[in-house]
């Protein structure tokens, strides 16, 4: 039996796959076509009936400072995005509309849902420095977006757009992107580099000019 707190935050942040797997653990046979939310409901369902039949109690935790343990169950009810890096390239989009919200924007026509992705020069700046927009999958609520090459710190906005207006229904918190060494990426081939004898004799040059052959797609 799992010992951690497992709280529905934490599921969210896990990848389908790894859903799966946890839910593979509890003995519950998944689907290929099962929505990413029916299965978080159901292993959540799955870890309250064992917190409630065990003396060996499983605590789905709040988050939050609290003296008695607490089984939560539904839904936030909360309109949310939120990002996690895969890589410095991917980022992984997750979000959750809250039913009032869901209600209106069903009512407002030609309503399409999209994700801004805002670059900041500073993570304290409150207006981008530019930002673009993805279109988001009708039938999930996560996908993955390439990040532009060179940003450091980027936002993720949560936005319905309509021919005249759009809104945004929520923001992330800022997201910090790992910068890689300029000599990677900034190698192109071609271009003349020049490397200090010290790394010329390390084999830096040669290891440079296949990652970039074979990994270029990456960045």
């Amino acid at each position: 039996m799992r010992e951690e707190a497992i709280s529905r935050t934490y599921l969210e942040t896990l990848s389908f796959s790894d859903l799966v797997q946890l839910a593979d653990e509890y003995g519950v046979d998944v689907p290929e076509d099962l929505d990413r939310r029916f299965l978080i409901e159901e292993l959540l369902e799955i870890i309250a009936e064992e917190s409630n039949n065990n003396d060996e109690e499983m605590i789905i935790s709040t988050g939050e400072n609290i003296d008695t343990s607490e089984v939560l169950t539904g839904n936030y009810n909360e309109t949310q995005v939120s990002g996690v890096l895969r890589n410095p390239a991917w980022l992984f989009v997750f979000w959750n509309i809250s039913e009032s919200d869901a209600t209106k924007l069903k009512e407002i026509p030609d309503c399409t849902l999209k994700l801004r992705i805002c670059t900041l020069k500073d993570p304290k700046d409150t207006v981008p420095v530019e930002a673009f927009e993805v279109q988001t999958s009708s039938d999930s609520q996560e996908q993955y977006v390439l990040i532009p090459a060179g940003k450091k710190y980027i936002k993720i906005e949560l936005v319905y757009v309509t021919a005249k207006s759009g809104k945004v229904l929520a923001f992330s918190p800022v997201i910090t992107i790992p910068q890689g060494a300029a000599m990677l990426n900034d190698l192109q081939l071609g271009r003349q580099t020049d490397f200090s004898p010290v790394i010329e004799l390390s084999g830096m040059k040669k290891i440079l000019t296949e990652h970039y052959k074979n990994h270029r797609h990456s960045f």
